[in-house]
């Protein structure tokens, strides 16, 4: 066993060495990978959209009752997402560790997202509890098929410039997604029963979001390999080695830790778009065009940041990212926003901030992998990939959650008019919350030690360290 800074790296005699570089990805190769966050976000954008929504207005559930829904439905995603990457990275098949869970989960996801949205002709608890019944299982067919798939990231390259492209590549095909989930989900729902609220219209779309899932998931798994050939020593030996790593990870936690409070407290701010539009500025259908300009943004925002990222580490465009979303929090609590085009302006700007995290954030997380692998010789990858999924659940969920007892709080009521108590307090929700979450994600991120330069250095030592065993 040969020791390079503290790192333990071994590999038996009949194991090829991997090179020290991979070759370069090429264009291809990233479109087609990155593409699966267009399947991906057909079914997540339309559960941050307009799943809350669905409930209070369509189902008719209260407000606290579709907030818990969310909550613990989220919470067991996120619980389950750390099982299945230990079971994704105990996997050997000739197709690779996470490339068959793509496959083979395609059309049972796609099943379960038109559950999700299926009203059974129940009242009451029942109801309740078949909602809940159906959030459960989509959750984990979810957590199945997209573990994963972000888990391979760390396996189709090590080259950081690489990393930062794909994120920034995930996040435009997420950004298409956006537009399609809210451009199309009311005017579908409006085709089909007449008014923009109605449970049979919201399904009809669940339906056609579910069918190009499927058909783009089968495509990613046959155009994707894993590149990133680790000996086995260098991955997981037993549970206590596994957990040792992770625990010792210091950039994983800062990361996560940060990602999680910004995306519980912002959680508040963007479930509140469709009901600052409906009952604020009295135009429930200016959030459609609101929603789709947000999306479309990325399509400006995420290239932008994809060229920041040749002169700014991910750690330094989190910080910027930060300071941009806490201004725009700052201004929308001085300035009271009564027409929908300022508002389609405002949030328009509030997307340079959160992608910008986004950005660093699915940039960083491939990177904590090395890390912890260069602390303690043991390479955990979907795992990493699936407690970091784990927290991001968690946070939303308990955003979800908190949303919903807010709204109770100030007095909502589905479909009527809102008294001014209700409004200001609606504006409150939006601002105080977020605020709160943006300044420890920042705090955090002080923490992170993965500054520009260091993630190259490690990927260096670990290829020294590997070759010479």
């Amino acid at each position: 066993m040969t020791a390079t800074h503290g790192i333990a790296s071994s590999a038996r005699a009949d194991e090829p060495a991997p090179a020290a570089i991979v070759a370069p990805l090429g264009w291809k190769s990233i479109v087609a990978f990155a593409s699966g966050d267009f399947a991906f976000n057909l079914y997540w954008q339309s559960l941050t959209l307009y799943l809350l929504f669905y409930y209070t207005d369509a189902v008719g559930l209260s407000p606290a009752a579709a907030g818990l829904i969310y909550m613990i439905a989220s919470i067991w995603d996120g619980l389950i997402d750390p099982l299945i990457g230990m079971l994704a990275d105990r996997t050997r098949t000739r197709w690779g560790r996470y490339r068959p869970y793509i496959l083979i989960g395609a059309l049972p996801l796609g099943v379960g997202f038109t559950l999700l949205y299926f009203r059974p002709p129940l009242a009451g608890t029942a109801l309740t509890a078949a909602v809940l019944g159906t959030h459960l299982l989509f959750r984990s067919l979810y957590a199945l098929v997209n573990v994963p798939y972000a888990a391979l990231t760390a396996r189709i390259t090590q080259v950081a410039r690489e990393r930062a492209t794909i994120s920034g590549m995930r996040m435009l095909f997420a950004a298409c997604a956006s537009i399609v989930v809210a451009l199309s989900t009311q005017p579908i729902v409006q085709a089909v029963t007449g008014r923009n609220d109605g449970p049979d219209g919201f399904f009809v779309a669940a339906v056609v979001f579910a069918v190009v899932a499927t058909l783009i998931l089968p495509f990613v798994f046959a155009t994707t390999r894993e590149r990133v050939v680790v000996p086995e020593a260098a991955g997981i030996r037993n549970v206590g080695a596994t957990w040792r790593t992770i625990l010792n990870n210091r950039a994983f936690w800062t990361l996560v830790l940060g990602g999680g409070f910004m995306i519980s407290c912002a959680t508040a701010f963007s479930k509140s778009v469709l009901y600052y539009f409906k009952y604020y500025l009295q135009d429930e259908a200016g959030a459609r065009t609101a929603l789709a300009l947000a999306g479309a943004s990325g399509l400006v925002i995420v290239p932008a940041w994809m060229m920041i990222a040749r002169y700014l580490s991910k750690r330094a465009i989190w910080l910027a990212s930060c300071g941009v979303f806490a201004v725009g929090l700052v201004v929308f609590s001085l300035v009271d926003i009564r027409a929908a085009w300022q508002m389609n302006v405002y949030l328009v700007y509030m997307q340079v901030g959160i992608l910008g995290l986004a950005f660093a954030y699915w940039g960083l997380l491939p990177d904590t992998v090395e890390y912890g692998e260069w602390r303690s010789g043991v390479r955990v990858e979907a795992l990493t990939f699936g407690l970091a999924l784990l927290f991001q659940k968690i946070a939303l969920g308990l955003g979800a959650g908190l949303f919903g007892v807010a709204l109770d709080f100030i007095g909502y009521r589905a479909n009527e008019l809102q008294s001014q108590e209700t409004l200001h307090g609606l504006k409150s929700i939006m601002v105080g919350l977020p605020l709160f979450g943006v300044a420890i994600c920042a705090l955090a991120m002080f923490f992170n030690p993965l500054k520009r330069g260091t993630h190259e250095k490690i990927v260096a030592t670990l290829s020294a360290g590997r070759l010479r065993g």
